[in-house]
């Protein structure tokens, strides 16, 4: 595109950096003059063919350029939308199929090399949003996305943006076979890697927050919540055999806590009171499993190094601490004592920890 030909009929607006800018970025005589005529379309607040082209130029140049993409959506609606309806930028836009998906395009080959560009990833959630109206069509767009995604993840297993992203995705379609997909996908990319602790997360989202689209047939009522007893204990099975792969990759362990933890909140409520006993013989059950596990390593192989697992040790202190009875508290205190010596780093955590169990034993002694 030959912007001065095609903007014939505006007056394009130099950027102002004062009489003296402290210090001038050169830019390049083409990104200046298409820059140029940028503003001078914001400022006429033209929603055009022309407009939405410009747009693509301008963010070849910078795609990080928020205030462009923010303005290349407003274009989009209004080709999307009816005659005189262009006014209101709620998207009241028609669902042209063609536009978006196109539009999905360029933005993932603008995201090829930008693919932690936030502006990026909400400019897809703005133009899937339109999509999804569809609803004949929502589980193919979004499986199609999920699929970009994993593309994304595939050279970064870590980026945050296409976590969320994923994230917001299942959210918004809400079906179960959605999040059940979920759940096999961190699957794989724990057993990829591990030592990710986004897919971890991603494990921890996919249970909880679809076990309540679940028990609620799809209706909309997230948030997080608690597992059932019996999911549970399947998940906390789940992490300690993450764990016996690597004892020192701390996500697994994490993980076990978060779940044992969270079932013990619970039975601490007044509606969870039921629960109490069991789950008390839940958290035996793994302090028992983990000992046996500190045991069965306690010669060192190739694979193992010699010498505590601190990881394994941090866990089996946090459930010690949390069944609290006075052999399962003096227990915690010993191991807490290696724990300072072997944990350098969070030595002085540990005194912290140390402290507070003390004050636990004199409490039930």
């Amino acid at each position: 595109m030959i912007i001065p030909d095609v903007f014939s009929d505006i007056d394009p607006i130099a950027q102002s950096d004062g009489p003296e800018p402290a210090c001038a970025i050169t830019y390049t005589p083409e990104f200046v003059q298409a820059h140029d005529y940028l503003r001078a379309v914001l400022k006429a607040d033209e929603r055009s063919e022309r407009t939405f082209e410009l747009t693509t130029t301008c963010l070849k140049f910078n795609p990080a350029n928020y205030t462009c993409w923010h303005f290349r959506r407003r274009c989009l609606v209004a080709l999307c939308t009816p005659s005189g309806d262009d006014d209101d930028d709620d998207a009241r836009a028609t669902i042209d199929v063609k536009r978006i998906d196109d539009d999905l395009e360029f933005a993932a080959k603008l995201g090829g090399t930008n693919p932690k560009n936030y502006q990026l990833w909400y400019h897809r959630r703005a133009l899937l949003e339109i999509h999804f109206r569809g609803e004949e069509t929502m589980i193919q767009v979004a499986q199609k996305e999920l699929d970009y995604v994993d593309m994304i993840l595939d050279d970064d297993n870590k980026n945050y943006h296409a976590w969320s992203h994923r994230q917001w995705i299942i959210r918004t379609i809400n079906q179960p076979e959605l999040w059940s997909a979920e759940i096999d996908y961190s699957h794989s990319k724990i057993l990829s890697d591990p030592r990710n602790n986004s897919a971890w997360n991603q494990r921890w989202f996919a249970t909880h927050e679809g076990e309540i689209a679940v028990n609620n047939s799809g209706k909309n009522k997230l948030g997080g919540g608690k597992l059932t007893f019996d999911k549970a204990a399947e998940e906390a099975n789940y992490a300690v055999c993450g764990a016996q792969v690597d004892p020192f990759n701390e996500s697994p362990w994490r993980y076990l806590i978060g779940v044992l933890m969270e079932q013990y909140r619970w039975a601490q409520r007044e509606e969870g009171a039921d629960d109490k006993d069991r789950v008390d013989g839940l958290l035996r059950e793994y302090v028992a499993k983990i000992k046996d596990m500190n045991k069965s390593w306690e010669s060192p192989t190739e694979d193992l190094p010699a010498g505590p697992c601190v990881s394994l040790m941090s866990a089996l202190v946090d459930l010690l601490e949390t069944i609290g009875d006075k052999s399962s508290l003096q227990e915690a205190k010993e191991m807490i004592g290696e724990l300072i010596v072997e944990d350098p780093v969070r030595r002085k955590y540990w005194h912290k920890r140390q402290g507070t169990v003390l004050i636990s034993l004199g409490k039930v002694s």
